[in-house]
């Protein structure tokens, strides 16, 4: 048997009694215009699709009913909404595919009972339904494309933020070996430094040694010379 729904249907029937009865046309044309002669039944079944399932290898068929509702029927239809609301558990807000699937068989049975009632007020509040089935989808199509975009900058950013990782790990590599090789040349600056003056020390106190030796060399040739200058002057 098909599920339970909140559209009012008449008895399901064999596939091939229906085939006897034959398929009722459109009740009303494209511009919107009822059709003259066209059972109430037919108008119902073009604004509401019958329903079909398979059961004991034999197909069924249930076709909308056109039965007029009474107030009592609105007022059941009510409360099997909210019945039906709390037994599968529906959001209260938010997006809900069972709560928009329970408005939506509410607001085919509403359409299905002002169409009995008025044909083309019926049409009308189809066409309003159509529209709003329309918009949802559309907006249904851009939160997907919405998500489907954001998931791929994220993969973006991932695989970004991933090589931002390996350069950031690759330049502290870096700066690790330029830091190592700084402290090194630093160490050999400082060695070539005291190389450096130690070797300034040891130039200073070899020239002053000379210096020393050539001064006192001077002082005795200029001494000999002297003592010879007088002995000739005798």
């Amino acid at each position: 048997m098909a599920d339970n729904t909140l559209i009012r249907y008449d008895n399901p029937v064999l596939q091939s009694d229906t085939a006897k009865k034959g398929k009722g046309v459109g009740g009303y044309t494209s511009d919107g215009k009822k059709r003259q002669g066209v059972p109430t039944s037919d108008i119902i079944r073009s604004v509401i699709p019958a329903r079909e399932w398979e059961a004991g290898g034999k197909h069924w068929v249930q076709q909308p009913s056109a039965a007029p509702a009474s107030r009592l029927d609105v007022i059941n239809l009510q409360e099997q909404l909210d019945q039906q609301l709390r037994d599968r558990r529906a959001r209260d807000s938010g997006v809900c595919a069972v709560r928009q699937d329970l408005y939506t068989q509410t607001f085919d049975e509403l359409i299905r009972q002002v169409t009995i009632d008025s044909p083309e007020r019926g049409v009308l509040m189809l066409r309003v339904r159509d529209d709003l089935r329309q918009t949802v989808d559309a907006y249904r199509v851009m939160y997907e494309s919405s998500i489907a975009f954001g998931t791929r900058k994220a993969a973006q950013a991932d695989r970004g933020k991933d090589e931002l990782s390996s350069k950031i790990t690759e330049l502290e590599a870096t700066v690790e070996a330029l830091e190592l090789e700084h402290s090194e040349l630093l160490l050999k600056c400082d060695e070539i430094a005291k190389s450096e003056k130690e070797r300034g020390r040891e130039d200073k106190a070899k020239f002053d040694d000379e210096m020393r030796y050539l001064k006192n060399t001077n002082n005795q040739l200029a001494t000999l010379l002297n003592t010879m200058l007088h002995e000739k002057a005798k």
